[in-house]
């Protein structure tokens, strides 16, 4: 009896998380990135009680809701973006399998959720997410462009000056939509990483299973990733036709390699700073640490790759 009351009433958790939650998403779409909030107690539900016709009822029943209330638009981007997704994690969590490998493929459904949530709308509703999405950019970048030129008008005589933070600042928002692929993807990436972490930490604060996720430092790239990025890089030099889909789709795995390193660069320094023994060392570590990641963030994406390759945390872990 008590193990169905507690059942029901996490039941009762996730029906009122899925129903605020789905308001906020149909007043503002940004509030994606805290969408582990519901992928959370479904996974645990999903760990406890297995995905059963009471949670998938429940998930259902939310969806029929925004349907009939907003209408086929706000019913296709929040099953696709959010019910889905949130199945999807609660069952790769269930599978037990390492940590890499469930951050690598429910970041990468995530992903495929979200592209196909663009293609439905694109086909069903005739939204055109993309589009809607540059236009923004364009707007803001207008925002932001008659911002700076007030600002170097009243604060300095500096044509230089001027033409540097305009051109910079019009590459960073040519860069949004440029990349845009690799943002989303890294989007996902991040949200699934969250979602898991706070899972496992929660599942095991609840002792319903110990998955063993805290070593985060251990994360890693397999070197057929690593492989993959050097025929990359390849490619984008031997290939310099750069308006095509090709040179796009390049770059934007480039991105996501380096972004990738970038990471588990700072996750080796952490890991060796942890090793030393030493206070004066440790602080002197941590002191040139800073100072590459303010200045010299090009020495994480070395250190992430050379770990990648000899998986030196690896060795040093099982020293």
């Amino acid at each position: 009896m008590e193990k169905n009351n507690s059942r029901y009433i996490l039941l009762l958790i996730i029906l009122i998380i899925n129903t605020i939650y789905s308001y906020l998403f149909l007043r503002n779409t940004e509030t994606i990135i805290i969408s582990f909030v519901l992928f959370i107690p479904v996974a645990i539900y999903g760990l406890k009680y297995k995905i059963d016709g009471s949670l998938i009822f429940c998930m259902l029943a939310v969806c029929i809701a925004n349907y009939i209330l907003y209408g086929i638009e706000h019913f296709i981007s929040y099953s696709m973006v959010v019910i889905l997704p949130a199945l999807i994690i609660s069952y790769l969590v269930r599978e037990k399998m390492p940590f890499t490998k469930l951050i690598s493929l429910s970041s990468i459904l995530l992903f495929a959720s979200f592209l196909g949530t663009i293609i439905l709308l694109k086909t069903i509703c005739d939204v055109d997410v993309l589009t809607t999405y540059f236009n923004g950019i364009d707007i803001i970048e207008k925002e932001f462009t008659n911002i700076y030129s007030t600002y170097f008008n009243n604060n300095t005589n500096s044509i230089k000056e001027y033409s540097i933070a305009i051109g910079t600042l019009k590459n960073t928002f040519y860069y949004m939509k440029y990349y845009y692929p690799a943002l989303l993807y890294l989007l996902c990436l991040g949200i699934s990483f969250i979602s898991i972490l706070c899972i496992s930490f929660i599942a095991n604060k609840m002792k319903i299973n110990n998955f063993g996720y805290e070593n985060i430092l251990g994360l890693k790239v397999s070197r057929s990733i690593i492989g993959f990025l050097m025929i990359v890089i390849i490619a984008k030099a031997l290939y310099l036709n750069g308006k095509s889909n090709l040179m796009v789709a390049i770059d934007n795995i480039l991105v996501i390699i380096v972004v990738l390193l970038f990471f588990l660069g700072i996750l080796f320094e952490m890991s060796i700073i942890k090793r030393v023994r030493n206070a004066g060392r440790r602080i002197l570590l941590i002191l040139v640490s800073v100072f590459c990641l303010i200045f010299f963030q090009a020495y994480f994406v070395v250190a992430g790759f050379i770990d990648s390759i000899f998986q030196i945390r690896v060795k040093l872990n099982n020293a």
